[in-house]
Formats: structure tokens, C-alpha cells, sequence
């Protein structure tokens, strides 16, 4: 274990010899009398006593950082130190309410800020790993967890790959500590170059609903063999940072729209749904662990559905307390007698050893305490800080109570304690030793300052994280909020797009209203994948060497936002929509499907403030046919304002505007130079000519690609020249044979050969040629766009 000397760990073995021999230290602590308090400023006074004590006299004067226990002086762990922060600047609100403080606001406030820089400090030096954890999300580019006390640089023996520094609730706990404090008007970020890299924390953290990681407790699954997993405490904290820092200005209320943190509303939403699945397991190898209160409660308050928490609490309270505190997880060896230090990881079955054995941790009472306390449950509070209080034990040399990492159970008493749980005496470890633990102490102090009523609930939680997001007070500073007053599923927007005049004529006979790009003027119609682009800029500096968001597609949700890019309002339509994606949806069957379950997944997933727009685009391929009349039934559903369960409402885009969720992009640089939605017909750039909608005839059916590789290229170009829409087969094999003698960039009359083929499976798709459309696929070497987010939501929703 990192920060644990030799020397340590073999006193920590014989620790129930040195226990026994140390009477003093085993006196219950309801037997040792505190000082009298009598005024305000001496309460005040005291309080700035212990935090000193406790958490501040082992502060890295250099780093910031802080140790894991008092007496460790080289390893600085960074989650510990995110909770010493807390509890400095919870003890620094505590005095702003005293007339004169002596200064010791700002000394507690400015210590909190020290270490929420130096933790910064420290990342920042491994902004390689960043960037290249953004692109493949691998464990052995993870910020780390634990740096050197007073230089905050990497520690050798935490470079290897062994080490579980991959712990997505880390980063998720910083940037949720750092609204907090940001909020309550305490100034961190100071450099446009560290919000650049917030951003980019924003980044890493977004995908974690797909990165198994280490956990809470560095050990990834239950057996400790060096193997990750999903965790829900980490997603849950996840969900709650994206939400809280979701359009934040990290320079405070005097910020600009340059330090606004942007996130990705669709993985919110997947790190959300599958967080949700989870819930009430922590992983799929652990049913139930302690580190899910700190996520279902405070700091994260991950979910406000009364039923899932309830769940997840009565399984965690059920499973896991004990008198003395609760159980990491069922068969945790950590602390046990039995557990050999001496290596990084356990053997097979090696757990089954730790079952009913398993060390009590004491800091969860605290942790209950404080959630109880901010939801409004006083009796469970009460009942629970009462727990904390018995649990506490004389801090050794200094004259006041700790609270003990953890209790064991002594290895002669395993056998009783086995056969009947709760039965046995546990002991406290021993603080002589390594000293007090930081992160208990500091959480207990926080749970102090609550229940004596110094501080309140929302000077610890500043925006509401308690409070469900209907019920939370707007802030008039923030860019993009999660779901203000809204209740219930809302009314989502639809925008129909015609490609071309034509069609719009077309539909108007039928009492179908659309427009087209130049009808929206100057408002602008875009592909997703061109807002990708200009969201690579967003986090990008080059004084850093930060690369910016990685090009990750937008979905639904995102594309369902109004974008403000130099005062121009652009709409972005789906992935669904492009004609650069794969030809399934060229499929009209396929296409009124796809379009219900994304309107019934943006009613129920929606949680921004304003409604969602849904930019549908008709093209004239998709009007005609045999499925002529489905599409028409589907327009006329959504004319109706209601659509598979859906509320809808279609309109003009100016009408809809005000109502629809606006995203200012105003990170975005002016040279990119980006073409508006155009009219089919209207720019051959693509290489795709005006389909007939009519039957086709195909010719000759008997021949094959072998044939034409007889040919001469005289004839070859021949065909390709013609070009005859009732001959699109020949026309795909010449290519074809062409491309192998010659190269796709082999020109013709101005055209290279892979800008025809590319026609010829545009003209295929339209006219719904499918075995001609698969084989031109092949040749471009297409691959479905949307495939990875689509598997991607398949793996979130839990299917098979």
C-alpha cells in the first residue's frame, strides 16, 4: 500500500499486542471529558482548534496536498485531499458569521483553494496522458490518484500498470467540489489556460459509462485480482458533476462566455441510464458497497427518485452496517488480520476467508449524517450522528476524539464472529501508528459543523445538489442548466425540412407545411458532423498542447439543441438524416421507425431547460414508392401534435425558437468555413445527380463483375461516360474494374472514380436498388456512422 512504510506495516501486523499493552487508548470514548465551551467565539475558536489539528497542521506547505494518515510525510493521495478542502471551507463559512474573525476565514477559505490548485498542479503535469486517455480511454494513461506530498510529481512505484489510479469518481468528485466552491464565490480557476484544461477534465470523465475502472477503493472487482469494472459510485458521481458544471462559468458570477464549461448532454444521458440499471448493485461483481452513499448522497446526490434510493440505502444499511460502522463491501479483506500486505493483489477464492470478518468503517455514519441532515430527515440524522459519536476514539497525543479509520476484529475471535456476525468485539486500529486518518476526520468535521448548527445546508452545497432539479433557484449566470421548473416529459419540437421546392409543392397538395434552406434564411441548417467540427476547438490550446474534444459523434439530444455560432442560428439535423451515413436509413421502413424511438427517447430523456427541436428532413427518395403513404400517415401524426405516446408540436423555426434550447458557441474559432444545408440539385459537389422517381428497369441481369474485367478501358469509359440510370449495375462494375487497374483516384471527364461510384450508390439508394447499393458500399468501404453510438446506447440500455 502506497504511503506505508516496511516498517509500518510490520507494527500494523502485531497491532493487537501493542492494543493490549496500551490500555490508555482502548478508554471508551463517552468516558473522555471535552473542554467546556462557553460563547460563540470560543465555539468558533474550537472548532478552528480541531480543524487546525486534525486536518491543516498536515497540509503540504508546497503541494497543498494532503496525506492519507497524520503521520505519513511522502504520498499525497488526491480524494483525500478533495475532502480535507471541503472541510476547511465548510469550517471557513462558519465564521462568516462572527463580526470579527480574525482572519481566520480567509486562512481556512485560502487552504481549501492551495490544495484545489495544487490537485490541478499536479494533473497538469500529465497532460500527455491526458490527451491520449481522451482518444482510447486505456488505464495506463489515467490522471493519477496519488502524487509526491511536497512536489506533486508522479511517484515511481505508481507508474506501473498495477495501481489502481483509474478512478473516474476522483475526477468527477473534483470538478463537482470545485462548483461547489466556485458557486459559494470562492475564485479557483484563475487562467484561461486552467479553464481549457477544466474542459478537459469534462472530457475524461464523459465516457464512463463505458470505461470499467478501479472504484472508490482502488481494487476494481470484489476478488482484487487486478481486473476493472463498471462501478455505479462512480458513474452516480459522474452524472452529478456533468450536471453540476453543465454550463458553469468557472471564473464565478464575473466570468465571460470564454470560461463556460460545455458537456456533452448524450453522454449525461448514457452515464445517467446506465447508472440507473446498476442501481441498487454497485457492479456486477459486487451487490451492494458503502461507496455508493456517497453517491446516491452527499456530495453527488446522484438520484432524486425516491424509490431507487430508498433501494439502494435499505441494501447498503441491510448488507453492510455493523456497530461500529459499515463494511466497504461483503469479503474485504482490507485491514483484516488475515489480509498479507505483502502483495498488490489476492489469490483465487482467496476472498471466501474474509466473509463475516470484514473491517467497519465509521466514517459512513458521518457521511449518512450529513445526507440525512440535507434531505430533511432529522430523526435518521440524529440516530446516526449518535453512532458517529460512540465510535470516536482519544486522538493519542493531542487531547480531543478522532474518528478511527476503521475497527477489526481480533484473528482468535474470527471463528465466534463467523458463526454469529455482530457478536464479537471490534477494535479501532491503532492511531499510534500511522496516525489518524484525514478523510474521516475530515468528513466528521463537516458532520460537526452541521449538526452544532455553526454552518447551514446550502453553505455546504451551494447549487442545490440536494434539492431535485424542479425544485432548484435559477442562476442567472449559468449558460445551459439541467431542467429548471419543468415537470413531466415535454413537448418536443419538429422542424420539416424539404430538400427541394419540388418536394415542398409536392407536400403542400396534402396539407403538409415545410420549408426549405432558403424559406429559413438566415437561420442555417447543418449536419451533425459539422458542429462536431467546430466543437473540436472547444478545451483546445496549443500553449498546453491540449487537443480539444475528441470528434466524437452528437447525438439526438445534442443535435436537438439551437446553436448561436457569431450571432448566427443554426439547427443541426441527426445522424439519421445524413446522406454521408450508411444506407439502411435510405430505407423509408426503416426510417418512420427510427424516427418514433428517437422521438420517444427525447421525450423521456430530456433534461435541459427549453424544449427539444427535432430537425427532420424529407428528401424526395424517401417520398415515393410504396411507402408513400406510411410517410404520409407519420407527417400527418406529428401535424396532429401527437405521435407514438409523444407530444409534439411542428411549426416554423421562427416560431419555435424562443422556446427551444439555445447553446451560444462561443468558443468556436471564424475560420472555419462551413456550406449551409443545400437544395438537391442545387451544387453537384457530392457528386449526386436529380433522381426521376420512377420505376426502373435494370438491364441485362445475368452479367457479372468478372465480364467486365475482360474489357478493354476504352469500353469501360464508355460506360462509365453514359452513365444511364436504367444501367447502374454496369456502370458499378466498370468502375470497379477500373479502380483495381487504376486507383479511385483515377480521373474521367474531371471525375475521379470514387466520386462516381459515389453516385451510383446515391442513385441506387433512392431507387432502392439494394443488392447494387451494397456492393458500391463495399467498394467505398462505407461504415455506418451511427453504428458506434448505436451499440454504444445498446450496451447503456443493458440489452443483449
Amino acid at each position: 500500500m502506497l504511503g506505508e512504510t516496511k516498517q509500518t506495516r510490520e507494527r500494523r501486523i502485531t497491532s493487537t499486542r501493542l492494543r493490549r499493552l496500551t490500555q490508555a487508548y482502548l478508554t471508551p470514548a463517552i468516558q473522555f471529558q471535552p473542554m467546556i465551551i462557553r460563547t460563540a467565539y470560543d465555539k468558533m475558536d474550537n472548532i478552528y482548534y480541531i480543524t487546525h489539528k486534525l486536518i491543516l497542521d498536515h497540509q503540504s506547505a508546497t503541494s497543498g496536498l494532503f496525506p492519507r494518515y497524520s503521520n505519513c510525510c511522502e504520498v499525497g493521495f488526491v480524494k483525500d485531499s478533495i475532502y480535507c478542502a471541503l472541510a476547511c471551507w465548510a469550517s471557513s463559512t462558519a465564521y462568516k458569521r462572527l463580526d470579527d474573525d480574525r482572519g481566520r476565514q480567509t486562512e481556512l477559505r485560502q487552504s481549501a483553494v492551495k490544495t484545489m490548485r495544487g490537485i490541478m498542479f499536479c494533473w497538469m503535469q500529465q497532460l500527455d496522458n491526458l490527451n491520449h486517455f481522451k482518444e482510447n480511454n486505456s488505464p495506463e494513461f489515467a490522471l493519477h490518484s496519488c502524487f509526491h506530498l511536497h512536489t506533486g510529481m508522479a511517484l515511481k512505484e505508481s507508474n506501473n500498470k498495477n495501481y489502481g489510479h483509474l478512478q473516474m469518481d476522483l475526477i468527477a468528485l473534483y470538478l463537482l467540489a470545485l462548483v461547489q466552491m466556485t458557486a459559494a464565490g470562492i475564485q479557483v480557476i484563475f487562467t484561461h489556460e486552467e479553464v481549457c484544461f477544466v474542459q478537459n477534465l469534462v472530457f475524461y470523465i464523459e465516457r464512463t459509462y463505458r470505461t470499467p475502472d478501479f472504484g472508490m477503493w482502488e481494487k476494481g472487482t470484489r476478488y482484487n485480482v487486478g481486473e476493472r469494472e463498471l462501478h455505479a459510485s462512480s458513474l452516480g458521481m459522474v452524472k452529478a458533476a456533468l450536471e453540476a458544471i453543465n454550463g458553469f462559468n468557472v471564473y464565478g458570477a464575473n466570468g465571460t462566455s470564454s470560461s463556460v464549461i460545455y458537456v456533452d448532454i448524450d453522454g449525461h444521458n448514457r452515464n445517467r441510464t446506465t447508472f440507473e440499471t446498476i442501481l441498487p448493485r454497485e457492479s456486477s461483481s459486487k451487490n451492494t458497497d458503502a461507496a455508493l452513499l456517497p453517491s446516491i448522497g452527499w456530495p453527488a446526490f446522484a438520484t432524486h427518485d425516491p424509490e431507487l434510493y430508498e433501494k439502494t440505502f435499505d441494501k447498503c444499511i441491510r448488507r453492510l452496517e455493523g456497530r461500529y460502522g459499515l463494511k466497504r463491501f461483503l469479503r474485504d479483506g482490507y485491514r483484516t488480520e488475515l489480509e498479507d500486505t505483502s502483495r498488490p493483489y489476492y489469490d483465487e477464492h482467496e476472498t471466501s476467508r474474509f466473509q463475516n470478518i470484514e473491517c467497519q468503517f465509521p466514517v459512513f455514519f458521518s457521511y449518512i449524517t450529513i445526507t440525512a441532515h440535507l434531505r430533511g430527515e432529522r430523526d435518521l440524522s440524529d440516530r446516526y450522528w449518535e453512532k458517529a459519536k460512540e465510535v470516536l476514539v482519544p486522538s493519542g497525543e493531542m487531547s480531543y476524539l478522532v474518528t478511527p479509520e476503521c475497527y477489526f476484529i481480533d484473528e482468535e475471535h474470527m471463528g465466534a464472529e463467523k458463526e454469529k456476525p455482530n457478536s464479537q468485539d471490534f477494535h479501532p486500529v491503532n492511531t499510534w501508528e500511522s496516525g489518524h486518518h484525514l478523510w474521516s476526520s475530515a468528513i466528521y468535521l463537516i458532520a460537526l459543523l452541521l449538526k452544532e448548527e455553526y454552518i447551514h445546508s446550502t453553505d455546504i452545497d451551494p447549487i442545490y445538489r440536494h434539492l431535485p432539479a424542479s425544485q432548484r433557484p435559477k442562476y442567472q449566470n449559468r449558460h445551459s442548466v439541467f431542467q429548471g421548473s419543468m415537470e413531466g416529459n415535454p413537448v418536443v419540437q419538429i422542424v420539416l425540412i424539404a430538400e427541394s421546392s419540388r418536394l415542398q409543392m409536392m407536400l403542400s397538395t396534402y396539407g403538409i407545411s415545410t420549408q426549405t434552406s432558403h424559406d429559413l434564411e438566415p437561420i442555417q441548417i447543418w449536419p451533425s458532423w459539422k458542429m462536431v467540427k467546430v466543437f473540436e476547438s472547444l478545451g483546445k490550446n496549443e500553449k498546453l498542447g491540449l487537443s480539444g474534444r475528441p470528434p466524437r459523434p452528437f447525438g439526438v439530444l445534442d443535435t436537438s439543441k439551437i446553436f448561436k455560432r457569431f450571432g448566427d442560428t443554426i439547427l443541426c439535423y441527426p445522424l439519421l438524416f445524413e446522406v454521408k451515413d450508411f444506407y439502411i436509413n435510405s430505407d423509408p421502413a426503416v426510417l418512420i421507425n427510427e424516427i418514433k424511438l428517437n422521438l420517444e427517447f427525447m421525450s423521456k430523456r430530456w433534461k435541459l431547460t427549453g424544449r427539444p427541436t427535432f430537425c427532420m428532413v424529407l428528401r424526395e427518395e424517401n417520398m415515393s414508392g410504396e411507402y408513400f403513404n406510411h410517410m404520409l400517415d407519420l407527417l400527418i401524426s406529428l401535424k396532429n401534435g401527437y405521435v407514438s405516446g409523444v407530444r409534439v408540436r411542428v411549426g416554423r423555426v421562427h416560431q419555435l425558437l424562443n422556446s427551444g434550447c439555445m447553446e451560444h458557441v462561443d468558443f468556436a474559432t471564424d475560420d472555419d468555413d462551413f456550406d449551409d444545408f443545400e437544395e438537391l440539385g442545387d451544387s453537384d459537389s457530392q457528386g449526386i445527380s436529380r433522381v426521376s422517381i420512377r420505376e426502373v428497369v435494370e438491364e441485362d441481369m445475368e452479367f457479372t463483375e468478372h465480364e467486365y474485367g475482360c474489357k478493354s478501358d476504352n469500353e469501360l469509359y464508355e460506360i462509365i461516360k453514359k452513365h444511364s440510370i436504367d444501367s447502374l449495375r454496369k456502370v458499378a462494375f466498370s468502375i470497379a474494374v477500373l479502380s483495381r487497374r487504376y486507383g479511385m483516384g483515377y480521373i474521367i471527364d474531371g471525375e475521379n472514380l470514387e466520386l462516381r461510384m459515389e453516385r451510383v450508390y446515391r442513385q441506387a439508394c433512392a431507387l432502392r436498388l439494394w443488392w447494387i447499393v451494397r456492393y458500391c458500399a463495399a467498394k467505398l468501404h462505407k461504415v455506418m456512422n451511427s453504428l458506434a453510438p448505436g451499440i454504444t446506447n445498446m450496451l447503456v440500455r443493458g440489452k443483449q
